[in-house]
């Protein structure tokens, strides 16, 4: 099983002990500052439980009704207005279990919390749990060693307490000066030792305890100071000490039902601050990474540009070279086009030929005169456009064509009087 760091802290706040529990052993234990802590830690990030001095955290009981369970985070604390000296938002309180229409308050100045926490966390230290002092002091039932039968109460009240809580047990120990007194399940505080008996005092007339007082559990890191706690114990009380223990100061009830002052803003959510920790130096290699190829991406780009725009210049200039006015736009296409316009057709090598073999056909028929002759480059066709008094003598003239291995085609022929016109469409055959 893991070990679970638990830090305790004094009235000052650079005055820490922590310890490593292990199945609620134990472990190794050290006190001193925050560096000191910080050294222990060995600068590795740490969860851990935090307990703050009951000096610093006020707990009391409050009444609710029924109606008012669903809201007691928002209502309660606006109870405690008529009681508390200074701002209620001021403080920062945590609650207990409800029940039977009461339920215990804690509360402490959030300033303060907020500092220790902050402190904490700058070193490494996630604070997942958080209690005051007082209220990790073990309960135990506690009889009398002989029964002792209740007196009767001269008041109802008297006769209330009595039915309710005979016997109640408080737990007191002495630690560093201060005197922890824990007197209900989610209920206590701490004062300095020469104060104790005067506040057990005001404890006992706050409770309105008349009969039965309550047994008290004593406890101390060693017997001098478990004598001198004793010594200042209330006269009325010395006779209901029912145990006195030696118990080391992490010898706490850390399952018990104590409130958790993690609550609301100081409640434990995602670790992003731990995480963020971690891979700081991931995300900070990423950022240098993208940062360095956006930088080289950018610097390619601007090359780039740079001498596209230099190819621009240069056929702007060629295109001007060729072209001195009219349109720029496109000039690599219009180039082209220019290019392609002036260079010869692979089938203008053939027109001398083509005439050369039907000219002298044509002037062997005198019956035939040639009008028109155009000659497309592109398609390598003559088109010849002639008259005769018949039309026998055009049909000859294309049969003499075609016998010379042409394609002549007749496309029309128009008669005027004793005039006959008629078109010739001559090519080389396809091979």
């Amino acid at each position: 099983m893991s070990s679970q760091l638990v830090v305790s802290i004094n009235s000052d706040a650079d005055d820490f002990r922590w310890c490593w529990l292990s199945d609620g052993q134990v472990q190794s234990s050290a006190m001193g500052n925050l560096e000191a802590l910080r050294a222990s830690l060995g600068n590795v990030a740490q969860q851990a439980w935090l307990l703050v001095p009951g000096a610093k955290v006020v707990t009391r009981q409050l009444e609710y009704t029924e109606k008012e369970k669903k809201h007691l985070r928002n209502l309660l604390p606006f109870q405690l207005e008529e009681s508390v000296v200074g701002d209620i938002d001021e403080l920062h309180v945590a609650i207990g279990t409800p029940n039977a229409g009461k339920v215990a308050l804690a509360y402490t100045d959030k300033q303060w919390l907020k500092g220790i926490f902050t402190q904490l966390s700058n070193i490494g230290v996630e604070i997942t749990r958080c209690w005051s002092a007082p209220l990790l002091l073990p309960l135990q039932a506690s009889a009398p060693a002989e029964p002792v039968e209740p007196a009767l109460s001269e008041t109802d009240a008297d006769i209330e307490n009595l039915t309710l809580n005979p016997f109640a047990t408080w737990v007191l120990a002495l630690d560093n000066g201060q005197v922890n007194l824990r007197f209900a399940e989610q209920e206590g505080f701490s004062v300095p030792l020469p104060l104790i008996s005067a506040a057990l005092e005001m404890l006992i007339t706050h409770q309105k305890i008349t009969e039965n007082l309550p047994y008290l559990v004593l406890r101390a890191g060693d017997q001098a100071e478990l004598d001198l706690l004793l010594k200042h114990i209330p006269e009325r009380l010395a006779n209901r000490i029912s145990a006195q223990h030696l118990a080391e100061p992490w010898e706490l009830d850390f399952d018990g039902k104590a409130i958790d002052l993690c609550q609301a803003e100081f409640s434990q959510r995602l670790p992003l601050e731990r995480w963020m920790k971690l891979w700081r130096g991931v995300g900070i290699l990423a950022l240098v990474t993208f940062v360095a190829y956006v930088g080289v991406l950018g610097f390619h780009i601007y090359k780039l540009n740079k001498q596209n725009l230099q190819l621009r210049q240069q056929m702007e200039a060629i295109y001007r070279s060729v072209i001195p006015n009219g349109q720029s736009d496109g000039p690599e296409k219009r180039l082209r086009v220019k290019l392609q316009a002036m260079q010869p057709k692979t089938q203008s090598a053939s027109v001398m030929t083509t005439l050369a073999g039907v000219l002298p056909l044509i002037s062997n028929n005198p019956d035939v005169t040639v009008k028109v002759i155009s000659y497309s480059a592109d398609t390598g066709d003559m088109s010849v456009n002639v008259q005769a008094h018949s039309f026998n003598s055009i049909d000859a003239l294309r049969q003499n064509i075609s016998a010379q291995g042409y394609v002549a085609e007749l496309q029309g022929v128009n008669a005027q009087g004793d005039l006959n016109t008629g078109r010739l469409k001559i090519s080389k055959p396809q091979h």
